[in-house]
């Protein structure tokens, strides 16, 4: 059963991480476009915020804290390693962000005109959602450097 929960965290993390940097590209991509054409680049942001980030983040925590709770009968009285507790650490904040943050933020700019009388808040939202997404991409990498290393 762990060899299940393994590879359903790595396939959430590849999910989680691959939406990141899609979205960060997208983004990049979306400076250089007219303003009238923003919405349709915002909807296509949100739809890898609900169909690769949110499931791969979901997936990620719950197969982490499943392995970890297969972990404490093990390695009680040895005591966690370091790199695990900054994994799970910067793993769970992250995961916090993306569920707190950018889902909401994402489904409600999806709504907006980013031209019409709305588009003040169209900019503050995106502005969020960068921040909220850089913070999270950083704590994501950090979680699997800290895992990847022995």
């Amino acid at each position: 059963m762990r060899n299940y929960w393994l590879a359903a965290h790595l396939l959430g993390v590849v999910a989680w991480l691959g939406g990141g940097f899609a979205i960060m590209t997208l983004g990049m991509t979306s400076a250089r476009e007219p303003r009238e054409q923003l919405g349709f680049l915002v909807r296509m942001q949100g739809h890898l915020v609900r169909g690769l980030v949110l499931p791969g983040a979901v997936t990620a925590v719950v197969s982490g804290l499943l392995l970890t709770l297969s972990l404490y009968g093990q390695a009680a009285s040895a005591g966690m390693p370091r790199r695990l507790l900054i994994m799970q650490g910067a793993g769970i904040v992250a995961a916090v962000i993306v569920l707190v943050v950018m889902v909401p933020a994402s489904a409600r700019i999806q709504r907006l005109d980013p031209v019409g009388q709305h588009a003040p808040l169209f900019d503050a939202l995106r502005a969020r959602l960068r921040m909220a997404g850089m913070i999270a991409g950083v704590l994501g990498l950090l979680a699997l450097v800290a895992g990847a290393m022995r």
